[in-house]
């Protein structure tokens, strides 16, 4: 038999205890938009241990957990919204079953007493059933809750204003100009049409890495730790990347990866075309790093790859930034300067995709949602989320990778 007396000062002490957590992180959070000298702090000393422990733990499982995570809280949304109509339906039928057999002198003169008594226990023990779905249903829906902020905010939101690369390694107030801008382009589309000639291909002319999965996640996997000599928060251990298996659903929001706070896995499109993936793990893993701006996770993937001594993933890292170049050029260059520019070959142009045609053909055959209905709902929650956390640009600062690889290469990069 449950003891009240006892249950009730527990449920208090859970309460001040889950009270006390939020406050405690909410503080957190605050301070990290206070300080950067915290924040990175924070990122070299903390952070670590989430990446060594979730990471660990979720590297256990060969796909990716946060995607199952995704999948059963969108059938737990389903579930509650059945479980809230089917509440207000079992609610009316009790009060009218109350109406219908509430006790009356007329039934106890005519001896249904009884009858009332039992209808009675069947509504209280209904109430009682009713009650307990209620607290487990509310305690899984406050734990869910309590772990996606915990591990959003320490993972991913305290995360945005630590100190830029820009700040720690090039000082911030240097700008550059249409010369350095030109050389940058040059060095990249240079070194992407030699490499061209050089990496492996398929049956369709296709780049592909010449090796297994688990040979190139380990290409990877050193390719960022030799960063981490230079930046220390990039040393130190790195799982596996994942792929995603709804990788159409994902390529219908334009993504090649993405990184989950709350498995610390890093997550790849399975879709994408595959000059791509090498340049999108060592993004993902940069996030997994504390480095969660997507213009700076842009410009470790890209220098992690041509630093490489694998000349796939060098390939992947100048396909990477290629796009985000030639725009800056065509916008900032004068005509007269960008005429005599060296251009990308006609096989970089064909490896420089997303998906080709015949990948866009398969996604939309299947695609239940259209992609432009996902894009721009895609598009929408990223602005926000970005803007929420301090980016006053949004998805416009992926761009800013540019102004990273331009100080890159004028302090002597090659």
């Amino acid at each position: 038999m449950c003891n009240l007396r006892n249950k009730k000062p527990r449920m208090k002490v859970r309460h001040m205890i889950l009270a006390a957590l939020l406050i405690l992180l909410t503080g957190i959070h605050i301070l990290s938009w206070n300080s950067k000298e915290f924040t990175e702090w924070y990122r070299l000393h903390v952070f670590p241990v989430w990446t060594g422990t979730l990471g660990r733990i979720s590297g256990l499982f060969p796909s990716s957990v946060g995607e199952v995570l995704i999948v059963t809280g969108v059938c737990l949304l389903v579930f509650e919204a059945l479980y809230f109509l089917a509440a207000v339906a079992g609610f009316f039928c009790r009060f009218w079953k109350k109406k219908a057999f509430r006790p009356n002198k007329a039934a106890e003169k005519q001896g249904q007493t009884e009858k009332q008594d039992q209808i009675a226990g069947q509504v209280r023990a209904d109430n009682r059933n009713q009650r307990f779905i209620r607290t487990w249903n509310c305690r899984l829906l406050a734990g869910i809750f309590v772990y996606i902020y915990v591990t959003e905010t320490l993972n991913c939101y305290m995360l945005y204003h630590a100190p830029t690369v820009e700040e720690q390694y090039f000082g911030h107030n240097k700008e550059y100009g249409a010369k350095e801008l030109v050389y940058a382009y040059t060095q990249i589309v240079a070194k992407a049409n030699d490499l061209s000639a050089k990496v492996a291909r398929d049956e369709h002319g296709q780049a592909v890495y010449d090796g297994s999965d688990a040979q190139l996640y380990e290409a990877c996997r050193n390719a960022m730790q030799a960063q981490g000599e230079k930046y220390p928060y990039l040393a130190g251990y790195y799982p596996n990347p994942k792929p995603i298996r709804a990788s159409r659903f994902m390529s219908q929001q334009y993504l090649l990866g993405i990184y989950f706070p709350f498995t610390m896995e890093a997550n790849y499109n399975t879709v994408m075309y595959p000059a791509n993936l090498p340049a999108t793990i060592c993004h993902e893993y940069s996030h997994l790093k504390g480095i969660i701006m997507e213009d700076e996770a842009n410009y470790f993937g890209f220098l992690a790859c041509i630093e490489s001594d694998d000349l796939y993933l060098q390939y992947s890292g100048y396909l990477s930034v290629i796009g985000y170049l030639s725009r800056q050029v065509k916008q900032s260059v004068p005509p007269e300067m960008r005429r005599g520019l060296i251009t990308a070959n006609d096989q970089v142009l064909k490896d420089d995709v997303f998906l080709t045609e015949e990948q866009w053909e398969q996604v939309e055959e299947k695609a239940v949602v259209p992609t432009e209905t996902v894009n721009k709902a895609t598009n929408a929650f990223l602005e926000k989320n970005l803007t929420l956390n301090g980016i006053a640009d949004g998805i416009d600062s992926y761009s800013r990778v540019v102004r990273l690889i331009v100080r890159y290469y004028s302090e002597g990069g090659s």
